[in-house]
């Protein structure tokens, strides 16, 4: 097995595992705990674990798929740079998430106490959830730039394709 096929396979991986780590949590745990876990601090709170552990996981997984890209570096198509841009706006999407937007609103909630004891209309709770619905438009459109990296696909643009030749 080359040496290429391995970063290739790999690249994949990391591709895919990125995009599982933005999909699970955001569109398949955080519904099921707010409709299960009895609290909406509680799930909150552990929404927030779990995404806290998916970013990090993500931006790791960001610099390997660098790494690997960079040992395949081939042609400058179009393609290329566009895997190459589109990865750095998924780093900085989740890196906002992460570094920015989790520490206002844990501030926020800090400040604010349990969700359920506060009025609907009060204003801290109302700047929760604007902060909040801004990390979730976020969190779509790093999802939706995750898509068209793996739709783009793991191997850059190295020569033409040789008839016959797995890819």
């Amino acid at each position: 097995m080359k040496a290429e096929c391995v970063r290739i396979g790999a690249a994949r991986v990391c591709l895919a595992m990125m995009l599982a780590l933005l999909v699970v949590p955001g569109y398949v745990v955080a519904p099921v705990l707010f409709a299960k876990a009895g609290s909406v601090s509680l799930a909150g709170m552990l929404a927030g674990e779990i995404f806290h552990a998916a970013n990090i996981s993500i931006l790791l997984l960001a610099v390997a798929l660098a790494f690997f890209w960079k040992r395949m570096q081939g042609k400058h198509t179009k393609a290329n740079r566009w895997r190459w841009i589109l990865l750095f706006v998924v780093v900085a999407l989740v890196a906002m998430n992460e570094f920015v937007l989790s520490s206002i609103m844990a501030d926020i909630k800090l400040q604010m106490g349990p969700i359920e004891d506060v009025a609907r209309d009060d204003p801290q709770r109302r700047l929760f959830g604007m902060w909040h619905g801004l990390s979730a438009i976020l969190h779509l459109l790093t999802t939706i730039i995750a898509v068209l990296l793996v739709a783009l696909g793991a191997r850059p643009a190295i020569a033409e394709p040789v008839a016959g030749e797995p890819v």
